[in-house]
């Protein structure tokens, strides 16, 4: 598919592919932070699940930016510095 790299659609793809990966970021960071705490033994109460609840928030961000994008300009764009024809 062939999309003007100059124009409103490819610009507003961008934004939006770096939004789902700064979403996928803090999906991976909260990933990490629970694994860590599960793996030293250690509680840190209340902290758990809200790094939980964070994790389930970032999870649809990431997969509503990545189909929004597929429906606006026919690719998923998962990883930002990726071009459309690859």
């Amino acid at each position: 598919m062939s999309i003007d790299k100059k124009g409103f659609r490819y610009r507003l793809s961008n934004v939006i592919t770096w939004g789902g990966f700064l979403g996928a970021a803090v999906m991976f960071f909260v990933f990490i932070s629970i694994l860590i705490n599960l793996l030293a033994g250690r509680t840190v109460g209340n902290w758990d699940g809200l790094f939980l609840a964070i994790f389930l928030a970032s999870l649809p961000v990431y997969l509503g930016c990545a189909l929004f994008n597929y429906l606006m300009v026919g690719s998923f764009r998962l990883l930002p510095w990726r071009k459309f024809d690859e």
